[in-house]
């Protein structure tokens, strides 16, 4: 199929200050067969408002454009559930309202799954922009494209012990694959979508291909959901339902039961901040230490 349909959508929360920056990289797309969804998560600022106007002025550039919003926060998760049921393209790039698209970056990535048509879902680079030089520097290497060329063993082993490496701002897949495999972002874990999706993939067997370009800049700012110096609590909670639900497990059949059952005690710690969670985390510290002793 020739230029097939291809949908991005967006999601916002309180993007006022970026989302008009993000919405014009998709505008100037060299690739002519694009819709764009925005899914905004109950902003408190003029996201949406800014998103209409921008639609409105720009909505002839596109095969069709839709808007959704939600009158309360449910999390980032649950923003990209409902802007991905949006979608009729045949394939999908998902989007944060803060990040920059590269002119050639649709075109590339269909270049790439025509070439190889098994494709489910393909990555590229990206180059971190914002705040202070080091920092994005930081980010930059937190990406580990070596990745992509891992067995399924050694990706979950990277994903589930040693962290995300994953720039989930340049993914791009083949909706109708997914849509079979059932597969969508967890919603147990509301400010954490792309890490429980990547292992979810993985153990689904879908390879991750790779193409060796840089097609997004990925903002770096204060504010950064994951990134930033100042990790909301939400996120913080989060990173605890992840390890309980995913890297818990992974841990006590991998690794040292010990040391999972400490983690999974700091997890709940985190999550219900409560007297009697702390105290039996410390007690269970105590009872260690004892013993090694």
């Amino acid at each position: 199929m020739k230029n097939p349909l291809v949908s991005i959508p967006v999601v916002t929360y309180n993007s006022a200050e970026t989302i008009i920056e993000t919405l014009d990289s998709i505008y100037n797309q060299t690739y002519p067969n694009i819709e764009l969804i925005v899914s905004d998560d109950c902003s408190t600022d003029n996201t949406v408002e800014i998103v209409r106007e921008w639609m409105e002025k720009h909505k002839d550039r596109f095969v069709r454009t839709k808007i959704i919003t939600i009158p309360e926060n449910k999390g980032v998760s649950a923003n990209y559930n409902r802007a991905a049921d949006a979608c009729q393209g045949v394939w999908v790039k998902d989007f944060d309202g803060d990040d920059i698209l590269l002119p050639e970056a649709i075109q590339t990535y269909i270049d790439y799954v025509t070439e190889h048509p098994e494709t489910i879902y393909v990555f590229g680079k990206c180059k971190a922009f914002g705040i202070d030089e080091e920092r994005c520097k930081d980010i930059d290497t937190m990406f580990d494209y070596s990745f992509y060329e891992m067995s399924k063993d050694q990706q979950l082993h990277r994903l589930l012990v040693e962290g995300n490496c994953v720039p989930s701002s340049t993914s791009f897949y083949n909706r109708e694959r997914i849509t079979q495999l059932g597969i969508r972002n967890d919603e147990r874990i509301p400010m954490l979508e792309d890490w429980p999706k990547w292992i979810n993939l993985i153990k689904a067997g879908v390879k991750f291909h790779f193409t060796d370009k840089v097609l997004v800049k990925y903002r770096v700012s204060e504010n950064s959901l994951s990134t930033g110096r100042a990790r909301s609590e939400k996120f913080n909670m989060s990173s605890a339902l992840f390890y309980i639900y995913y890297c818990f497990p992974y841990e006590c059949e991998h690794g040292s039961k010990r040391q999972a059952v400490e983690n999974w005690l700091r997890a709940q710690n985190t999550i219900h901040k409560s007297k009697f969670w702390y105290l039996l985390f410390k007690s269970y510290k105590l009872l260690v230490m004892h013993k090694l002793h």
